[in-house]
């Protein structure tokens, strides 16, 4: 093949001639050699500072990098192509395609795409069903790939084994649950209300000091994950994991909480009271609740009002914008320091 062969001082400089003649050949990666550097050639040409040359050995080829937009041209029109959401969620191995209604006939087509272009994805699934019932499960339908909806999800240094439709799940919210992890203090006790497959649990155990985590979850199946998970990261000593309704868990329990998560928005706040009753005095809660922007101060008055209700006097510290919900509606997160 035709290369410029010069010396390594003046690689660049060859390098810029090469490429402002549109002479180099971008297939094809340069080879270094005894002081010597050689670039893949176009063509035949006079060049100042080195020489062309015939060289006996190949030139590596250049890794083509694979784009959605490369691999569904002339299968997917422009207008098409632009109403493909860039951003997905992937939880372990499994992408959540986001396809749009204009979309649908070609959601297998723009899942096989998605497929080629992410090395660490196995299947691609699409929401079938938004998160309903008791347990806030949803329904998805597999598009591409391996027929599984079981996957091990890794997040600020622990795994989660989960499954797509049998718990409640939100990879998104994974620097929310760090970021609570970094407020607890060496040697608190803290409680996870609706813990679900144990993501909550897992976070903080790993990123604290603290003591003792506490789980309660009402969904046995997601419990028997949660279960596993702590297993699994060796965090037994530090994750205590309880199946059954908080309602009825945890007025039994003997022991107040220096710290207490509520990650179960929409219906939250009807658990404030029980929380309230928990929470050790300058202990802090983590409500989560979505809202639109003008409802945030309505909401801050609501929880005032619950406390005082409850004979308990709060400060809310921060409302903390932790995802986005729907177009206008975030995923709120108050913190809340109980006073007295």
């Amino acid at each position: 093949m035709l290369a410029a062969q010069t010396e390594l001082k003046n690689a660049e400089k060859v390098r810029g001639f090469l490429i402002k003649h549109d002479l180099f050949h971008s297939d094809y990666l340069p080879i270094k050699e005894l002081g010597l550097i050689y670039f893949p050639l176009k063509k035949k040409i006079n060049l100042p500072l080195g020489k062309v040359v015939n060289t006996k050995f190949s030139f590596p080829k250049k890794e083509i990098l694979l784009t959605i937009e490369g691999l569904l041209k002339g299968k997917l029109t422009a207008k098409q192509l632009g109403l493909i959401p860039r951003s997905q969620e992937i939880v372990g191995k499994i992408m959540i395609l986001e396809v749009p209604e204009q979309l649908e006939k070609k959601e297998k087509l723009i899942a096989e795409a998605y497929l080629k272009i992410n090395k660490n994805i196995e299947t691609v699934v699409k929401k079938s069903k938004i998160h309903h019932g008791e347990f806030r499960l949803r329904g998805v339908k597999i598009l591409a790939g391996k027929k599984s909806k079981e996957t091990i999800h890794q997040e600020n240094g622990i795994r989660i084994k989960l499954h797509l439709e049998k718990t409640y799940f939100s990879a998104r919210s994974g620097h929310e649950r760090l970021r609570i992890a970094q407020q607890v203090k060496k040697g608190e006790e803290v409680l996870v209300m609706f813990s679900g497959a144990g993501p909550y649990p897992l976070v903080i155990a790993k990123n604290s000091s603290a003591k003792k985590v506490y789980g309660i979850e009402i969904n046995p199946l997601a419990h028997q994950y949660a279960l596993e998970s702590v297993k699994m990261n060796k965090l037994e000593d530090k994750i205590v994991i309880i199946q059954g309704d908080v309602r009825d868990i945890l007025p039994s329990m003997k022991r107040k909480f220096d710290r207490i998560a509520m990650p179960l928005p929409k219906t939250g706040e009807q658990f404030l009271p029980l929380a309230l009753k928990k929470i050790q005095k300058k202990g802090i809660i983590h409500l989560y609740d979505f809202l639109s922007e003008e409802e945030i101060a309505v909401q801050m008055e609501e929880i005032k009002n619950i406390s005082k209700q409850e004979k308990h006097k709060i400060k809310i510290l921060r409302a903390v914008k932790c995802g986005q919900f729907s177009p206008h509606v975030y995923r709120i997160c108050f913190d809340i320091l109980r006073v007295k």
